[in-house]
């Protein structure tokens, strides 16, 4: 799942660079099938590239499916998604839920630590608990943010650029 402006990259990417099968579901795809509604894209064993906005419209039909790993690219755009009034973010985690993800984003996290707590809702509805408990904990005056980083460590990884630079 990714910005509809990336979904052809990942194509290529993938086909290019590991010879992956790849399909991107859109709209006009769908439209132009017998049922579109219904779609099955484990049918031929590829990866199946979205966007936000399928993924959000089609929900149901993504819940459905017993993926082996949802990849969510520029995941930083759905940092919140724990908001009820963000209906995109929304219905992408509701439609993930109880899925393997991977969240991707080479955008730092910098106005509010509630976008790491968004964004930990997509992995894990409870890792923190409720917004209250988060907010109690980690953005308090008495917050102890190397306890954060404990409770991040073992599901997250970040890679700063001079890390890479190499490859």
């Amino acid at each position: 799942i990714c910005p509809a402006s990336l979904r052809k990259q990942w194509q290529l990417e993938l086909e290019d660079k590991f010879a992956l099968p790849v399909q991107v579901l859109d709209q006009k795809i769908i439209s132009g099938s017998n049922n579109n509604l219904m779609f099955n894209p484990l049918a031929d064993k590829s990866i199946t590239i979205v966007s936000y906005q399928f993924a959000a419209k089609y929900s149901a039909n993504i819940e459905s499916v017993d993926w082996d790993l949802v990849v969510i690219d520029e995941a930083h755009k759905l940092r919140n998604c724990y908001r009820e009034s963000n209906r995109l973010g929304q219905a992408i985690k509701n439609a993930t839920a109880n899925k393997k993800k991977l969240l991707l984003t080479a955008t730092p996290l910098q106005n509010s630590l509630l976008e790491l707590f968004g964004l930990s809702t997509l992995i894990d509805e409870q890792i923190f608990g409720d917004i209250a408990s988060f907010r109690s904990q980690y953005m308090s005056a008495n917050s102890n943010l190397s306890a954060l980083r404990v409770r991040l460590q073992p599901f997250t990884k970040r890679t700063l650029r001079n890390q890479v630079n190499e490859y």
